[in-house]
């Protein structure tokens, strides 16, 4: 079984209704595993990060569960309280997830389309993702992450020990197809809001 097929909570296809704030929160957090297989201690600022903002909106989520069912109604109403900027919002912890987010949803689409060289398909995903956001120190911890994932082979038997890479590979796609899904909504949903952000870190 791959690293893919083993996941318990996945992400849910997108309804007119929005992002299900509960089972996106179950999803995104069995996708930190995944920074373990690129290199634990390389990107353990990345997964704490990651825990970090998932805590955040868990804990605004369960203030109130009706009213923040999706995840579009908890920004528009920080969005109608004005409290999107405020320190530790659920827009500015979900929009950092998000980034993160995109990061493996590129790194996995380089890989699908064949890139061999795992630290270009590193480069290239967070030159999509984080980059822009990161100040010169946060760039230079993740320069130093990138250089330590990998190699091709490695990590696709560590994504599926028992299995071939072509198994691997489909369950990857398979996941990245509603993961995927669900990033672009977010972004999307950032830009017709006006939430989204350009400060860096």
């Amino acid at each position: 079984m791959t690293f893919f097929a083993a996941v318990e909570h996945r992400f849910l296809p997108i309804t007119d209704d929005g992002i299900e704030t509960e089972p996106f929160l179950k999803a995104a957090a069995q996708v930190i595993p995944f920074f373990d297989v690129l290199g634990s201690t390389a990107f353990m600022p990345v997964k704490s990060d990651i825990n970090g903002n998932i805590s955040k909106l868990t804990k605004k989520h369960k203030e109130n569960p009706e009213a923040y069912r999706t995840l579009q109604m908890i920004v528009d109403s920080e969005i109608a309280a004005q409290t999107t900027k405020s320190s530790g919002s659920a827009t500015d912890a979900l929009l950092w997830l998000k980034r993160a987010l995109e990061f493996i949803q590129v790194f996995l689409e380089e890989v699908l389309g064949g890139q061999q060289d795992l630290t270009k398909a590193a480069g290239a995903a967070y030159e999509a993702s984080l980059k822009r956001y990161h100040g010169w120190m946060v760039s230079g911890i993740f320069s130093l992450a990138m250089k330590a994932v990998p190699y091709r082979k490695d990590f696709i038997k560590a994504l599926g020990p028992d299995a071939t890479e072509d198994v691997v590979l489909k369950d990857m796609d398979e996941f990245l197809s509603t993961f995927g899904a669900t990033v672009k909504r977010i972004a999307t949903f950032y830009k017709e809001k006006g939430v989204d952000s350009d400060a860096t870190v």
